[in-house]
């Protein structure tokens, strides 16, 4: 909710280890504070990023993913990422998502892409992803949800946000008013944006996965698994939370001046 973004901007910076960050049809543009934010090592754990209707371009995308890019940092270990409705992204703009080699799924639907076909075969032959002939269930957002620690905090912030709009009751006496004197009043409106739609004009759907990855089309759930299965999953998680942790710390930590300079790639 952009309202809330704008309002505990501070304080959602300083949330670590997200895994999943939802900021469909916030309008943010490619100068936002919080999408630099995304590019800084704090949110490396992100593994599904949602940015559909946010009104970016092809230069948002190169500053987010110029750490990726350049030095094998940020946003690596992006798994599903949605750009749909942001029809300033071309051509141009996609190549730069080429760099993240993890992305099990994509979703560009809407964008101001040129030649599609184009995209469609580079996507396939660079990174591996194809293009899906239905919806993905992974960029359906019916079930989108605020969960984990933050949980109760995050909602009160949203009913802060509200109770400050509520003076806004007495609208219907001014406009009575108004009308009376034969004065016309400027109706103002929150910008809602439909998050389900049936189809994209624009471009049709152009949702794409890794044949590879199972399941990838389908809701986020908890399979059944035997304790086996079970036992090494976990093992191989553990392995590779260490593996990540020791890296980590291989790395020096930028500074402001360094990232200034990586945004300029």
């Amino acid at each position: 909710r952009y309202l809330v973004i704008s309002e505990k901007l501070e304080e959602i910076k300083s949330f670590r280890e997200l895994t999943c960050l939802d900021l469909s049809c916030c309008k943010l543009g490619d100068e936002h504070e919080l999408l630099e934010h995304l590019t800084k090592e704090a949110l490396s754990s992100v593994k599904r990023l949602l940015l559909k209707d946010n009104s970016l371009s092809d230069a948002g995308l190169r500053r987010m993913t110029a750490p990726v890019r350049v030095l094998k940092k940020g946003l690596e270990n992006l798994l599903v990422l949605d750009l749909s409705c942001n029809p300033k992204i071309t051509d141009v703009g996609i190549g730069y998502l080429l760099s993240f080699k993890k992305l099990n799924c994509l979703d560009i639907s809407g964008t101001g892409l040129k030649d599609v076909d184009a995209v469609i075969k580079r996507l396939q032959t660079q990174i591996g992803l194809i293009h899906s002939k239905v919806p993905l269930k992974e960029f359906d957002h019916s079930n989108c949800k605020t969960e984990g620690w933050a949980e109760q905090t995050v909602l009160q912030w949203e009913q802060a946000v509200m109770e400050a709009m509520k003076p806004q009751d007495n609208l219907r006496s001014r406009v009575a008013t108004l009308r009376f004197y034969g004065k016309t009043h400027r109706i103002e409106e929150v910008v809602k944006c439909t998050l389900v739609e049936p189809e994209t004009k624009a471009s049709g759907n152009l949702q794409f996965y890794k044949e590879n990855i199972q399941n990838c089309h389908l809701p986020l759930k908890k399979e059944v698994a035997g304790s086996h299965e079970l036992k090494n999953n976990k093992k191989r998680a553990l392995a590779e939370q260490e593996t990540e942790r020791t890296s980590k710390q291989k790395h020096l930590c930028l500074t402001v001046e360094d990232w200034d300079l990586l945004n300029t790639y």
